[in-house]
Protein backbone atom coordinates (compact mmCIF):
# COMPACT_ATOMS: atom_id res chain seq x y z
CA UNK A 1 0.00 0.00 0.00
CA UNK A 2 1.09 3.24 -1.01
CA UNK A 3 2.09 5.78 2.08
CA UNK A 4 -0.17 9.07 1.57
CA UNK A 5 1.39 10.91 4.68
CA UNK A 6 4.76 10.09 2.66
CA UNK A 7 3.62 11.62 -0.59
CA UNK A 8 1.81 14.48 1.23
CA UNK A 9 4.96 15.78 2.94
CA UNK A 10 7.25 17.10 0.76
CA UNK A 11 4.25 19.32 -0.46
CA UNK A 12 4.08 20.45 2.93
CA UNK A 13 7.77 21.25 2.72
CA UNK A 14 7.21 23.23 -0.26
CA UNK A 15 4.22 24.85 0.89
CA UNK A 16 6.17 26.00 4.20
CA UNK A 17 9.26 26.82 2.33
CA UNK A 18 7.22 29.54 -0.02
CA UNK A 19 5.43 31.00 2.34
CA UNK A 20 8.39 31.07 4.60
CA UNK A 21 10.07 33.01 0.93
CA UNK A 22 7.74 35.05 1.34
CA UNK A 23 8.00 36.20 4.91
CA UNK A 24 11.12 36.60 4.37
CA UNK A 25 11.04 38.55 1.70
CA UNK A 26 7.91 40.59 3.19
CA UNK A 27 10.46 41.14 5.70
CA UNK A 28 13.84 42.20 3.68
CA UNK A 29 11.66 44.53 1.96
CA UNK A 30 10.38 46.43 4.68
CA UNK A 31 13.65 46.58 6.10
CA UNK A 32 15.21 48.44 3.35
CA UNK A 33 11.97 50.20 3.06
CA UNK A 34 12.65 51.41 6.59
CA UNK A 35 16.75 51.68 5.54
CA UNK A 36 15.40 54.04 2.68
CA UNK A 37 13.34 56.39 4.46
CA UNK A 38 15.89 56.80 7.31
CA UNK A 39 18.44 57.56 4.16
CA UNK A 40 15.56 59.93 3.27
CA UNK A 41 15.28 61.71 5.61
CA UNK A 42 18.96 62.21 6.35
CA UNK A 43 19.88 63.22 3.11
CA UNK A 44 17.18 65.91 3.66
CA UNK A 45 18.55 66.83 7.07
CA UNK A 46 21.88 67.56 4.99
CA UNK A 47 20.47 69.52 2.91
CA UNK A 48 18.89 72.00 5.49
CA UNK A 49 22.42 72.05 7.21
CA UNK A 50 23.61 73.32 4.32
CA UNK A 51 20.94 76.22 3.93
CA UNK A 52 21.03 76.50 7.41
CA UNK A 53 25.23 77.09 7.76
CA UNK A 54 25.40 79.35 4.48
CA UNK A 55 22.20 81.28 5.53
CA UNK A 56 23.89 81.77 9.13
CA UNK A 57 26.99 82.72 7.89
CA UNK A 58 25.91 85.29 5.53
CA UNK A 59 23.48 86.45 7.95
CA UNK A 60 26.60 86.57 10.65
CA UNK A 61 28.46 88.53 7.79
CA UNK A 62 25.40 91.05 7.35
CA UNK A 63 25.25 91.63 10.92
CA UNK A 64 29.33 92.26 10.80
CA UNK A 65 29.02 94.54 8.25
CA UNK A 66 26.14 96.88 10.18
CA UNK A 67 28.30 96.71 13.29
CA UNK A 68 31.04 98.28 11.98
CA UNK A 69 29.36 100.72 9.60
CA UNK A 70 27.39 101.96 13.09
CA UNK A 71 30.09 101.53 15.22
CA UNK A 72 32.30 104.29 12.80
CA UNK A 73 29.22 106.44 12.84
CA UNK A 74 29.29 105.98 16.82
CA UNK A 75 32.94 107.15 16.86
CA UNK A 76 32.58 109.95 14.96
CA UNK A 77 29.76 111.35 16.95
CA UNK A 78 31.84 110.74 19.88
CA UNK A 79 34.25 112.56 18.66
CA UNK A 80 32.22 115.41 17.94
CA UNK A 81 30.59 114.94 21.66
CA UNK A 82 33.86 114.89 23.11
CA UNK A 83 35.73 117.69 21.65
CA UNK A 84 33.13 120.64 22.39
CA UNK A 85 33.27 122.00 25.75
CA UNK A 86 29.38 122.21 25.90
CA UNK A 87 29.51 118.29 25.90
CA UNK A 88 26.62 118.93 23.30
CA UNK A 89 26.23 117.53 19.29
CA UNK A 90 26.45 119.23 16.71
CA UNK A 91 22.87 118.34 15.54
CA UNK A 92 23.14 119.29 11.82
CA UNK A 93 26.53 117.90 11.42
CA UNK A 94 25.13 114.72 13.06
CA UNK A 95 22.50 114.87 11.06
CA UNK A 96 24.31 114.81 7.88
CA UNK A 97 26.33 111.94 9.46
CA UNK A 98 23.15 109.85 9.86
CA UNK A 99 21.45 110.93 6.45
CA UNK A 100 24.93 109.61 4.55
CA UNK A 101 24.84 106.36 7.19
CA UNK A 102 20.95 105.51 6.31
CA UNK A 103 22.06 106.06 2.08
CA UNK A 104 24.90 104.00 2.26
CA UNK A 105 22.74 101.03 3.49
CA UNK A 106 19.14 101.14 1.92
CA UNK A 107 17.96 98.08 3.24
CA UNK A 108 17.35 99.85 6.66
CA UNK A 109 14.05 101.27 6.96
CA UNK A 110 15.08 104.43 9.31
CA UNK A 111 17.65 104.99 11.82
CA UNK A 112 17.34 107.17 14.65
CA UNK A 113 19.42 108.85 16.99
CA UNK A 114 18.48 108.95 20.86
CA UNK A 115 19.71 110.43 23.73
CA UNK A 116 20.56 108.58 26.81
CA UNK A 117 17.36 109.69 28.44
CA UNK A 118 15.04 109.10 25.62
CA UNK A 119 14.78 112.33 23.64
CA UNK A 120 14.19 110.97 20.48
CA UNK A 121 17.17 114.22 18.60
CA UNK A 122 16.99 112.75 14.77
CA UNK A 123 16.80 110.10 12.45
CA UNK A 124 17.93 109.72 9.08
CA UNK A 125 14.75 111.23 7.32
CA UNK A 126 14.58 113.91 10.00
CA UNK A 127 16.68 116.85 11.32
CA UNK A 128 16.25 117.67 15.03
CA UNK A 129 13.27 119.10 16.08
CA UNK A 130 10.32 120.08 19.11
CA UNK A 131 8.12 117.96 17.77
CA UNK A 132 9.97 115.03 17.85
CA UNK A 133 8.98 112.54 20.69
CA UNK A 134 11.02 111.59 24.37
CA UNK A 135 10.51 107.74 24.91
CA UNK A 136 11.54 108.35 28.54
CA UNK A 137 8.61 106.58 29.82
CA UNK A 138 8.49 103.72 27.41
CA UNK A 139 9.43 100.50 28.96
CA UNK A 140 10.58 98.99 25.81
CA UNK A 141 13.35 102.08 25.54
CA UNK A 142 14.58 101.11 29.43
CA UNK A 143 14.73 97.56 28.49
CA UNK A 144 16.94 98.04 25.74
CA UNK A 145 18.73 100.67 27.25
CA UNK A 146 19.71 98.61 30.08
CA UNK A 147 20.78 95.65 27.90
CA UNK A 148 23.39 98.08 26.29
CA UNK A 149 24.40 99.07 29.80
CA UNK A 150 24.81 96.01 30.81
CA UNK A 151 26.09 93.84 28.06
CA UNK A 152 27.73 94.53 24.09
CA UNK A 153 28.04 98.02 22.18
CA UNK A 154 26.20 96.13 19.65
CA UNK A 155 22.70 94.13 20.24
CA UNK A 156 20.12 93.12 17.74
CA UNK A 157 17.45 94.00 19.66
CA UNK A 158 13.78 92.78 20.43
CA UNK A 159 11.11 93.15 18.80
CA UNK A 160 9.76 96.52 19.31
CA UNK A 161 5.94 98.37 18.63
CA UNK A 162 6.92 100.93 15.98
CA UNK A 163 6.49 104.57 17.52
CA UNK A 164 4.56 106.27 14.15
CA UNK A 165 3.04 103.05 12.01
CA UNK A 166 2.33 101.17 14.71
CA UNK A 167 4.27 97.61 13.34
CA UNK A 168 6.50 95.74 14.91
CA UNK A 169 10.00 96.08 13.98
CA UNK A 170 13.42 94.56 15.03
CA UNK A 171 16.40 96.77 15.71
CA UNK A 172 19.82 96.97 15.76
CA UNK A 173 21.06 99.42 18.50
CA UNK A 174 24.66 100.82 19.19
CA UNK A 175 25.62 102.14 22.40
CA UNK A 176 27.71 105.84 21.83
CA UNK A 177 29.90 106.76 24.80
CA UNK A 178 32.00 108.94 26.24
CA UNK A 179 35.49 109.76 27.42
CA UNK A 180 34.32 108.24 31.34
CA UNK A 181 32.24 104.67 29.70
CA UNK A 182 29.24 106.36 30.28
CA UNK A 183 26.20 106.22 27.99
CA UNK A 184 25.46 109.25 25.37
CA UNK A 185 23.98 108.62 23.04
CA UNK A 186 22.03 105.41 21.75
CA UNK A 187 22.09 104.70 17.47
CA UNK A 188 19.01 102.09 16.44
CA UNK A 189 18.62 101.15 12.90
CA UNK A 190 15.29 99.56 12.01
CA UNK A 191 16.53 95.99 10.16
CA UNK A 192 14.38 95.22 7.12
CA UNK A 193 11.35 93.25 7.43
CA UNK A 194 12.76 91.28 4.58
CA UNK A 195 15.96 90.56 6.45
CA UNK A 196 15.36 86.58 5.81
CA UNK A 197 13.90 86.91 2.17
CA UNK A 198 17.05 87.77 0.40
CA UNK A 199 18.49 84.25 1.50
CA UNK A 200 15.47 82.46 0.76
CA UNK A 201 15.80 80.67 -2.77
CA UNK A 202 12.83 78.84 -3.91
CA UNK A 203 15.09 76.69 -6.73
CA UNK A 204 17.43 75.12 -3.65
CA UNK A 205 14.72 73.26 -1.74
CA UNK A 206 11.35 74.03 -2.66
CA UNK A 207 9.93 72.20 0.59
CA UNK A 208 11.44 74.97 3.09
CA UNK A 209 8.39 76.03 5.05
CA UNK A 210 10.26 78.82 6.95
CA UNK A 211 13.50 80.13 7.79
CA UNK A 212 14.06 82.63 11.34
CA UNK A 213 16.22 84.02 13.59
CA UNK A 214 15.45 83.31 17.37
CA UNK A 215 17.02 85.67 20.37
CA UNK A 216 18.66 83.68 23.41
CA UNK A 217 15.58 84.80 25.60
CA UNK A 218 13.22 83.12 22.80
CA UNK A 219 12.37 86.36 21.42
CA UNK A 220 12.09 86.12 17.64
CA UNK A 221 14.12 88.53 15.36
CA UNK A 222 12.74 87.44 12.24
CA UNK A 223 11.07 84.77 9.97
CA UNK A 224 10.22 84.02 6.31
CA UNK A 225 7.69 83.96 5.16
CA UNK A 226 5.48 86.20 7.57
CA UNK A 227 2.72 84.81 9.41
CA UNK A 228 -0.59 86.68 8.89
CA UNK A 229 -1.13 89.84 10.40
CA UNK A 230 -3.52 88.47 13.42
CA UNK A 231 -0.32 86.36 14.47
CA UNK A 232 2.13 89.08 14.78
CA UNK A 233 1.28 90.33 18.06
CA UNK A 234 1.73 86.86 19.56
CA UNK A 235 4.76 85.75 17.61
CA UNK A 236 6.77 89.22 18.27
CA UNK A 237 4.97 90.47 21.32
CA UNK A 238 6.52 87.91 23.95
CA UNK A 239 8.97 85.30 24.21
CA UNK A 240 8.39 82.05 22.26
CA UNK A 241 7.43 78.85 23.54
CA UNK A 242 7.48 75.25 22.24
CA UNK A 243 9.74 72.62 21.46
CA UNK A 244 12.49 73.88 19.61
CA UNK A 245 12.57 76.68 22.63
CA UNK A 246 12.96 74.11 24.81
CA UNK A 247 15.22 72.42 23.09
CA UNK A 248 17.97 75.00 22.86
CA UNK A 249 17.50 75.99 26.49
CA UNK A 250 18.17 72.61 27.61
CA UNK A 251 21.17 72.59 25.58
CA UNK A 252 22.68 75.81 26.43
CA UNK A 253 22.06 77.18 23.17
CA UNK A 254 24.19 74.82 21.09
CA UNK A 255 26.07 75.76 17.96
CA UNK A 256 24.40 73.43 15.48
CA UNK A 257 21.45 70.99 16.44
CA UNK A 258 19.31 68.87 14.25
CA UNK A 259 15.88 67.87 15.71
CA UNK A 260 11.92 66.53 14.93
CA UNK A 261 9.18 68.99 17.17
CA UNK A 262 6.00 68.76 17.19
CA UNK A 263 4.63 71.20 14.28
CA UNK A 264 2.21 74.51 15.18
CA UNK A 265 -0.83 71.88 15.31
CA UNK A 266 0.52 69.88 18.23
CA UNK A 267 0.83 66.61 16.03
CA UNK A 268 2.23 66.32 12.74
CA UNK A 269 6.06 67.09 13.25
CA UNK A 270 8.73 69.10 11.76
CA UNK A 271 12.68 68.64 10.98
CA UNK A 272 14.45 71.63 12.29
CA UNK A 273 17.99 72.17 11.54
CA UNK A 274 19.49 75.27 13.90
CA UNK A 275 22.53 76.83 13.41
CA UNK A 276 24.24 79.35 16.11
CA UNK A 277 25.48 82.79 14.49
CA UNK A 278 29.24 82.58 15.40
CA UNK A 279 29.62 86.72 16.57
CA UNK A 280 26.27 86.66 17.89
CA UNK A 281 23.37 85.30 20.51
CA UNK A 282 21.30 84.73 18.11
CA UNK A 283 20.36 81.11 16.36
CA UNK A 284 19.06 80.25 13.24
CA UNK A 285 16.85 77.38 12.43
CA UNK A 286 15.09 76.25 8.82
CA UNK A 287 11.97 73.94 9.25
CA UNK A 288 10.32 71.47 6.62
CA UNK A 289 7.34 69.28 7.69
CA UNK A 290 7.93 65.63 8.11
CA UNK A 291 4.80 65.05 6.05
CA UNK A 292 6.64 66.68 2.91
CA UNK A 293 9.50 64.54 3.57
CA UNK A 294 7.61 61.45 3.48
CA UNK A 295 5.08 62.56 0.95
CA UNK A 296 8.41 63.16 -1.41
CA UNK A 297 10.20 59.89 -0.62
CA UNK A 298 6.52 57.44 -0.78
CA UNK A 299 5.81 59.35 -4.26
CA UNK A 300 9.29 58.51 -5.36
CA UNK A 301 10.02 54.71 -3.65
CA UNK A 302 6.77 53.35 -3.81
CA UNK A 303 6.43 51.82 -6.79
CA UNK A 304 10.04 50.10 -6.69
CA UNK A 305 9.34 48.91 -3.12
CA UNK A 306 5.92 46.94 -4.72
CA UNK A 307 7.92 45.22 -7.28
CA UNK A 308 10.53 44.16 -5.25
CA UNK A 309 7.69 42.61 -2.80
CA UNK A 310 7.31 40.30 -5.52
CA UNK A 311 11.04 39.12 -6.73
CA UNK A 312 13.61 36.92 -5.69
CA UNK A 313 15.73 37.75 -2.89
CA UNK A 314 18.63 37.92 -4.99
CA UNK A 315 17.04 40.46 -7.49
CA UNK A 316 15.83 42.84 -4.49
CA UNK A 317 20.00 42.89 -3.12
CA UNK A 318 21.21 43.82 -6.64
CA UNK A 319 18.82 46.73 -6.89
CA UNK A 320 19.35 47.57 -3.64
CA UNK A 321 23.33 47.72 -4.18
CA UNK A 322 22.34 49.87 -7.64
CA UNK A 323 20.06 51.38 -5.84
CA UNK A 324 22.46 52.90 -2.92
CA UNK A 325 25.23 53.44 -5.27
CA UNK A 326 23.17 55.46 -7.58
CA UNK A 327 21.49 57.60 -4.28
CA UNK A 328 25.16 58.26 -2.86
CA UNK A 329 26.36 59.91 -6.45
CA UNK A 330 22.91 61.64 -6.83
CA UNK A 331 23.36 62.96 -2.98
CA UNK A 332 26.94 64.39 -3.55
CA UNK A 333 25.49 66.11 -6.93
CA UNK A 334 22.60 67.65 -5.74
CA UNK A 335 24.70 69.22 -2.45
CA UNK A 336 27.26 70.28 -4.25
CA UNK A 337 24.77 72.17 -6.88
CA UNK A 338 22.92 73.22 -3.68
CA UNK A 339 26.06 75.04 -2.41
CA UNK A 340 27.24 76.08 -5.72
CA UNK A 341 24.03 77.89 -6.14
CA UNK A 342 23.91 78.85 -2.78
CA UNK A 343 27.26 80.22 -2.95
CA UNK A 344 26.41 82.36 -6.54
CA UNK A 345 23.07 84.20 -4.90
CA UNK A 346 24.92 85.16 -2.18
CA UNK A 347 27.85 86.25 -3.81
CA UNK A 348 25.02 88.63 -5.93
CA UNK A 349 24.20 90.02 -2.58
CA UNK A 350 27.10 91.08 -1.44
CA UNK A 351 27.54 94.81 -0.83
CA UNK A 352 31.41 95.01 -0.36
CA UNK A 353 34.35 93.91 -1.45
CA UNK A 354 35.10 90.51 -0.06
CA UNK A 355 38.88 89.16 -1.01
CA UNK A 356 40.33 85.88 0.68
CA UNK A 357 44.11 85.17 1.02
CA UNK A 358 46.36 81.74 1.92
CA UNK A 359 47.41 82.80 5.20
CA UNK A 360 51.11 81.66 4.98
CA UNK A 361 51.77 83.66 1.56
CA UNK A 362 49.15 86.06 1.86
CA UNK A 363 48.55 85.57 -2.21
CA UNK A 364 44.69 85.84 -3.15
CA UNK A 365 42.97 82.93 -3.81
CA UNK A 366 38.53 84.58 -4.21
CA UNK A 367 37.42 87.56 -4.58
CA UNK A 368 33.47 87.94 -5.18
CA UNK A 369 32.06 90.07 -8.41
CA UNK A 370 32.38 93.57 -6.66
CA UNK A 371 35.92 93.23 -5.92
CA UNK A 372 36.78 91.99 -9.31
CA UNK A 373 35.03 95.03 -11.09
CA UNK A 374 36.37 97.47 -8.53
CA UNK A 375 39.79 96.40 -8.72
CA UNK A 376 39.69 95.94 -12.85
CA UNK A 377 41.56 92.29 -12.34
CA UNK A 378 40.45 88.71 -13.68
CA UNK A 379 40.37 86.26 -10.93
CA UNK A 380 43.31 84.86 -12.56
CA UNK A 381 45.37 88.07 -12.09
CA UNK A 382 44.25 88.70 -9.02
CA UNK A 383 45.20 85.57 -8.03
CA UNK A 384 48.74 86.20 -8.74
CA UNK A 385 48.81 89.33 -6.00
CA UNK A 386 49.55 89.48 -2.68
CA UNK A 387 47.57 91.44 0.18
CA UNK A 388 50.82 93.47 0.47
CA UNK A 389 50.92 94.19 -3.33
CA UNK A 390 47.41 95.40 -3.54
CA UNK A 391 47.59 97.56 0.27
CA UNK A 392 51.08 99.25 -0.53
CA UNK A 393 51.36 101.52 2.16
CA UNK A 394 51.52 98.20 4.21
CA UNK A 395 55.04 96.98 5.83
CA UNK A 396 55.66 93.00 5.94
CA UNK A 397 57.07 93.80 9.66
CA UNK A 398 54.00 95.94 10.41
CA UNK A 399 51.51 93.90 9.02
CA UNK A 400 53.19 91.12 10.62
CA UNK A 401 52.99 92.95 14.06
CA UNK A 402 49.04 93.52 13.75
CA UNK A 403 47.82 90.16 12.48
CA UNK A 404 49.94 89.03 15.20
CA UNK A 405 46.50 88.81 18.08
CA UNK A 406 44.76 86.89 15.26
CA UNK A 407 46.91 84.31 14.49
CA UNK A 408 47.28 84.10 18.53
CA UNK A 409 43.35 84.19 18.88
CA UNK A 410 43.33 86.95 20.72
CA UNK A 411 40.76 89.16 18.42
CA UNK A 412 38.53 87.71 15.95
CA UNK A 413 38.62 90.82 13.82
CA UNK A 414 40.93 94.22 13.27
CA UNK A 415 40.30 97.17 11.50
CA UNK A 416 42.78 99.79 9.75
CA UNK A 417 42.27 102.32 7.03
CA UNK A 418 44.24 102.44 3.59
CA UNK A 419 44.77 102.72 0.26
CA UNK A 420 43.84 100.02 -2.26
CA UNK A 421 45.42 99.97 -5.49
CA UNK A 422 43.45 99.01 -9.01
CA UNK A 423 44.94 97.04 -12.04
CA UNK A 424 45.45 100.62 -14.13
CA UNK A 425 47.92 101.88 -10.85
CA UNK A 426 45.19 104.43 -9.61
CA UNK A 427 44.51 103.57 -5.38
CA UNK A 428 41.44 104.94 -3.25
CA UNK A 429 40.97 104.96 0.17
CA UNK A 430 39.89 101.62 1.53
CA UNK A 431 38.18 100.29 5.57
CA UNK A 432 39.33 97.18 5.97
CA UNK A 433 37.96 94.16 8.18
CA UNK A 434 40.54 91.84 8.47
CA UNK A 435 39.25 88.44 10.11
CA UNK A 436 41.22 85.08 10.58
CA UNK A 437 38.98 81.63 9.29
CA UNK A 438 39.61 78.45 10.87
CA UNK A 439 38.51 75.40 8.70
CA UNK A 440 37.60 72.20 10.48
CA UNK A 441 40.66 70.58 8.48
CA UNK A 442 42.92 72.92 10.34
CA UNK A 443 43.76 75.47 7.43
CA UNK A 444 43.59 79.05 7.76
CA UNK A 445 43.10 82.30 5.23
CA UNK A 446 42.41 85.56 6.00
CA UNK A 447 39.08 87.00 4.61
CA UNK A 448 38.77 90.76 4.30
CA UNK A 449 35.78 92.67 3.99
CA UNK A 450 36.50 95.67 2.27
CA UNK A 451 34.56 99.31 2.41
CA UNK A 452 35.85 102.11 -0.19
CA UNK A 453 35.62 105.63 2.15
CA UNK A 454 36.72 107.67 -0.85
CA UNK A 455 32.94 109.73 0.05
CA UNK A 456 34.06 109.57 3.50
CA UNK A 457 37.70 110.90 3.33
CA UNK A 458 36.35 113.73 0.77
CA UNK A 459 33.94 114.83 3.25
CA UNK A 460 36.32 114.73 6.16
CA UNK A 461 38.74 117.13 3.46
CA UNK A 462 35.80 119.20 2.74
CA UNK A 463 34.99 119.82 6.37
CA UNK A 464 38.45 120.51 6.98
CA UNK A 465 38.59 123.03 4.44
CA UNK A 466 35.51 124.91 5.43
CA UNK A 467 36.69 125.46 9.10
CA UNK A 468 39.87 126.28 7.99
CA UNK A 469 39.53 130.12 7.55
CA UNK A 470 37.38 129.81 11.00
CA UNK A 471 40.57 128.22 12.68
CA UNK A 472 42.55 131.21 11.32
CA UNK A 473 40.55 134.15 12.39
CA UNK A 474 40.68 132.39 15.74
CA UNK A 475 44.24 132.07 15.85
CA UNK A 476 44.91 135.35 14.83
CA UNK A 477 42.65 136.60 17.76
CA UNK A 478 44.51 134.32 19.83
CA UNK A 479 47.55 135.58 18.91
Amino acid sequence: MINASGVQKPKRVLKYSATLLVFALLAYATFLISLSWREAKSDQASQLATVADLSKNAIDMYFTQLEIGMQNLGADLADMYDKRTDKQLDLDRAFKLVSRFQRLHTELSNVMLIRSDGQLLLTGNTPNSPDLPTLANDSAFMDFRSELQQGSAFVIGKPVMGYIDKSWVVSARYAVTDQTGKLAYILSANLPADLLQRYWLDSTIPRITALGLIRDDGYLVSRYPEPDAARLDDMYGKPAGGAMVEYLRENNQPQHGQVELPGSDGKAKDLRVMHRLQHYPVTLFVEMPMSEIKAAWWHKMHAPYVLMALLLAGLIAIYSLSRRRRDAWSEAQRREALRRNYEQALDERSPNEILMFDADTLRSNYANDYALEKLGYSLEQLQQKTLLALHPELGIESFGEMIEPLRRGEQEAIKYQTVQARHNGSTYPVEVNLQLMRSEEGGEGFMAIINDITALKQAEENIRKFNAPVERRAAGRNG
